[in-house]
């Protein structure tokens, strides 16, 4: 199904893949629902399963997402959420996500999909991924309800290697950054690894590897590495362009006590009460209360998971905290 971009008010793109060499965008009506599952995906998992969907589903070049940020430019974004992944992202995500007026991007695979699109093709410019990034990001952040006031996003952890160009497309867009105990985020992500931790999934050379190398890995240093090079990625832009330093162990208090001031939105005693009805979830299974799972991870963590950590993640843990601490 084939539609103009004049024609795609209460769509979102869904999906980006090639066809051939050329970028194709792959459309979901979503119509006024608001993302507030925990994930992106969740929520188009769900709007999926109407037969309208099922029925009809436009597929665009890329350039129409340019024609749709012209007709309908949609929320400025407001803060950017980035992290080591497994560190309280997503509890930082749904408490936004439970604002009225807010939208919540959270891990959205059309942003991955453009910031990583010069792998497809390396002829492209960082300055048409930075265009294609403000044109994903319009189309999904448009008002659906009418009372939208503020979006957010919540990027992929591996983005933070696109820090640069993210800042650079969206200047003055203050930004947060997560991390968390290394070895309780290793116990997590070899127990059930996202696709950064699977060698091969993501590009190797995202990472500053190449294929032959990750394979001769074991689990536990691929792992560290790529966390290490996502801390030290957002260690750098830090340093050159402050944003917010928060460590797992502050929240869910700093959601209330730093980063919504750092986000500039003002939290009513109503805004509180909603937060607090989130804190006491499982943010990945809302279904579940929430149980803090640190020490039962510290005692989950074998030898091989201690050594990765202290040779590749420690170091940078501790510049993470010191600057955290600097700025207090």
């Amino acid at each position: 199904m084939s539609v103009d971009a004049n024609q795609l008010a209460g769509w979102v793109p869904i999906r980006i893949y090639w066809n051939g060499g050329t970028p194709v965008v792959d459309w979901c009506w979503v119509g006024t629902r608001r993302f507030t599952e925990p994930f992106f995906d969740h929520t188009i998992d769900k709007c999926l399963r109407l037969p309208f969907s099922l029925l009809f589903r436009p597929q665009t070049p890329i350039d129409s997402l340019g024609e749709r940020h012209a007709l309908a430019p949609g929320l400025q974004p407001q803060g950017f959420i980035f992290h080591m992944s497994r560190c309280g992202s997503t509890l930082v995500s749904q408490i936004l996500a439970a604002l009225p007026g807010s939208v919540v991007l959270s891990e959205a695979g059309p942003i991955d999909s453009v910031l990583r699109a010069q792998f497809r093709d390396p002829s492209l410019s960082e300055a048409t991924r930075s265009d294609w990034l403000r044109w994903v990001v319009s189309a999904l952040g448009q008002r659906r309800s009418g009372d939208e006031t503020r979006l957010f996003v919540k990027f992929d952890s591996w983005s933070a290697l696109d820090l640069p160009l993210i800042s650079r497309a969206y200047p003055g867009v203050p930004w947060i950054f997560l991390y968390r105990n290394p070895v309780e985020v290793l116990v997590s992500q070899l127990a059930n690894r996202g696709a950064h931790m699977v060698p091969g999934a993501i590009e190797p050379e995202l990472f500053g590897m190449n294929i032959a190398e990750v394979f001769e890995m074991q689990p536990e240093e691929y792992c560290a590495r790529v966390l290490a090079l996502t801390c030290e990625a957002a260690l750098r832009q830090h340093q050159s362009c402050a944003g917010l330093l928060i460590n797992y162990e502050q929240l869910p208090d700093a959601v209330w006590t730093g980063i919504a001031d750092f986000f500039g939105i003002e939290v009513s005693d109503f805004d509180m009460e909603a937060f607090r009805r989130v804190t006491r979830l499982d943010a990945k299974n809302p279904s579940l209360m929430f149980e803090s799972d640190s020490q039962a991870k510290q005692a989950l963590a074998s030898e091989g998971v201690h050594r990765a950590a202290e040779r590749w993640l420690a170091p940078v843990h501790e510049r993470l905290e010191a600057a955290r601490l600097a700025h207090l």
